[in-house]
């Protein structure tokens, strides 16, 4: 009897369970139905201005999906677009997947430069779930930050630093578990540039709700990198008045290259790690024996070259940015047309903000006042706490040549967590800063960074890094390398990338040097005087602060015995 009863009441509770709308939920829902039933999160609720739901149909390589567009706001000012694109489930007639034509995965897809993407197509024809949203306004421009009177506008600078992305992620999986009736088996993130600095925002402010991100080329420190940006301008206008001609410049990353290509072993046309190539341009001098055929230089124009190279400085010499290491194409950012942020005047909160006042000495206070003003918002540099305990994989790659991005920031700031994650960081402290060494086996649990030399900005195809990334989260296989294409057509290379501080190291002859294989991992690039070239003034103190060797791994006093710094405070 007692048993009969039993049965009764399970066979209630599981009719209870079967008829009760949270497995209602757990079966497919219509594409059409998304936007318009309340229970699927989207009608009815107070943060979705207007949102809509159809079935696109196949195009060319294109595959059919479900798209949901949404119109999110919390005030009248706050309109972010996100679009989501869904394949098809088994109610609207997907096959071969997980559920329909779905693999089971989601991924965000990042923008570029001061503005989002809404392109899902090409992780949906992946099987993905893609997703993607426009920061909250339309076209590149990041000028709108600064209102008329000087004033910032928060609704905007914060739309695009972070709400934008973060309601997108949100969105994209509350969308899937709608649309198929279970929640996605893993949930990623894919982004270069400002997608790249998207990923580290997400992964800092957003921890538990992505499996794995990749994060290339990022943009974090962006207030401090974007200044520095002109950096090249202001030397430029303070020596010369006028910019130096392209083919000058040109010579004069062929001259660093050709000086410094033999500095790794092999002479490839390629300088494996730039911060190890001293070459002055006054060896491009006209009057020089050393000085080039053609397009050899002035003094001044071989001191603004190296100026350029060595990055932005105060007046006491301090280091405040990194600077476009030799081999690099110095043209995108210092050439007639170059390439631009405004950031200036978000540092002085005033859009008449006009450069060519700047001198060289007074760059520190612009940077300062950028530090002090705007970077607490915008420049992704806290901490991967929770991301780190909730178990997610995140990988970077950064073109060791990127034009428009100095690829030591990020180095800057896998060093910063290598030191925050190192289990003897009790163990390291040393007289003026830590101890003389990092060690990176702690982060790279989680964390890897991959340099490609040669590479520019973006610039390594194939999809290399993002298999290594879902291997390492599906699988626990964590990559200790991954290949990659830099260049296109004849003169593409297949390079072969090193979690950092590895490098690539040549087999030798007669391997290809031009293909992957023939280069394996190994070697350490954290020498001392490297990172002792790269410690910076204090953040918020630029002008005249002290340089700061926390987690760094290196400290004053070694750094000082090497000849590498002036002294631990002014």
């Amino acid at each position: 009897m007692k048993i009969q009863k039993k049965l009764i009441t399970v066979v209630a509770f599981l009719f209870f369970l079967i008829s009760s709308p949270a497995i209602a939920s757990a079966l497919p829902a219509a594409c059409t139905d998304l936007a318009i039933n309340p229970s699927y999160g989207l009608a009815g609720n107070p943060v979705v201005k207007s949102a809509t739901s159809v079935m696109v149909a196949a195009s060319g390589s294109n595959k059919a999906y479900c798209q949901v567009d949404i119109l999110y706001g919390t005030n009248p000012d706050q309109n972010i677009n996100i679009r989501v694109g869904l394949p098809l489930n088994s109610l609207d007639g997907g096959t071969g997947g997980v559920q329909g034509a779905w693999n089971g995965r989601t991924q965000g897809i990042g923008g570029a430069v001061c503005f989002g993407s809404l392109a899902v197509t090409p992780p949906v024809n992946a099987g993905y779930v893609g997703s993607g949203n426009d920061t909250g306004h339309s076209g590149g421009d990041c000028t709108p930050g600064v209102n008329a009177d000087g004033t910032y506008n928060y609704q905007f600078i914060n739309d695009f630093i972070r709400n934008g992305i973060k309601e997108q992620v949100l969105f994209m999986k509350s969308v899937a578990k709608s649309y198929y009736g279970m929640k996605p088996l893993y949930n990623y993130w894919n982004g270069c540039s400002t997608g790249g600095r998207q990923g580290y925002l997400l992964a800092q402010e957003l921890g538990k709700e992505l499996d794995g991100i990749l994060a290339n080329a990022p943009a974090i420190y962006w207030t401090r990198f974007a200044t520095a940006q002109k950096w090249g301008e202001v030397v430029m206008n303070n020596l010369l008045g006028y910019v130096i001609p392209p083919a000058k410049l040109n010579q004069a990353t062929a001259s660093a290259v050709a000086a410094c290509d033999a500095n790794d072993g092999l002479i490839d046309g390629v300088i494996d790690d730039p911060r190890t190539c001293t070459f002055s341009a006054t060896a491009n001098i006209c009057s020089a024996p050393t000085a080039p055929a053609t397009n050899c230089l002035m003094p001044a124009e071989a001191e603004a070259i190296d100026m350029i190279w060595d990055g932005p400085r105060n007046a006491y010499g301090e280091k405040i940015w990194f600077g476009l290491d030799r081999g690099t194409a110095l043209g995108a950012l210092n050439g007639t047309t170059p390439f631009y942020l405004t950031q200036l005047q978000w540092d002085e909160h005033n859009l008449n903000f006009d450069w060519h006042t700047m001198t060289i000495p007074g760059y520190a206070q612009v940077a300062q006042d950028g530090s002090r003003n705007i970077a607490d918002i915008t420049d992704t540099f806290g901490d991967l706490d929770t991301f780190r305990r909730s178990g997610g994989k995140m990988i970077t790659y950064v073109g060791a040549n990127d034009q428009l991005i100095m690829p030591r920031g990020v180095i800057n700031y896998y060093r910063q967590m290598a030191s925050r994650y190192d289990y003897r960081r009790d163990l390291r402290f040393g007289f003026f800063g830590h101890g003389t060494d990092i060690d990176f086996r702690s982060v790279q649990q989680f964390y890897r960074l991959f340099r490609a030399p040669g590479a520019g900005h973006c610039g390594v195809g194939g999809t290399g890094p993002f298999d290594a990334l879902i291997d390492w989260v599906e699988n626990g296989h964590a990559p200790d390398k991954i290949d990659g294409t830099v260049g296109f057509g004849p003169t593409a290379r297949n390079v072969r990338m090193c979690p950092y501080p590895q490098t690539a190291i040549y087999k030798g002859a007669p391997a290809d040097p031009n293909v992957a294989g023939s280069y394996y991992c190994g070697g350490d690039l954290e020498t001392t005087p490297t990172v002792c070239d790269d410690v910076l003034v204090k953040y918020k103190h630029e002008v005249k602060g002290p340089l700061d060797y926390t987690g760094t791994g290196v400290n004053w006093f070694e750094c000082f015995h090497i000849g590498h710094c002036q002294g631990p405070w002014q």
